[in-house]
């Protein structure tokens, strides 16, 4: 095998990766999955890269502006609180749970 068959082979495996790779990110972002993880499966997978986006399931919505979800320590239910609310009363066990820190710089716009 010549260079410029290497090289051609070379750039239709990367077109082919970045085109999975593309689907696969555009897929995840609808689903509120990690974008560039299902993207670097998609490029490394191809096809399958794509039918494990699709075959994902759905992620956690975000939460409105101004909150922030958290997670019952004692029935792991999931609800969103104010960013600076110190605590919490779980709606589903009714446990009053201790806010979880948060991280300022995540909010920074």
């Amino acid at each position: 095998m010549d260079g410029s068959a290497a090289g051609a082979i070379f750039f239709a495996v990367l077109f082919f990766g970045i085109t999975f790779g593309s689907v696969s990110l555009a897929i995840a972002e609808r689903k509120r999955r990690s974008p560039g993880g299902f993207f670097l499966v998609g490029f490394l997978l191809g096809p399958l890269g794509v039918l494990a986006a699709v075959v994902a399931a759905p992620g956690a919505p975000a939460p409105p502006p101004g909150m922030r979800a958290v997670i019952c320590r004692r029935c792991n239910a999931r609800q969103n609180i104010a960013r600076d609310q110190a605590d919490y009363e779980c709606w589903q066990c009714k446990l009053v749970n201790p806010s979880p820190p948060t991280n300022p710089a995540r909010y920074l716009t």
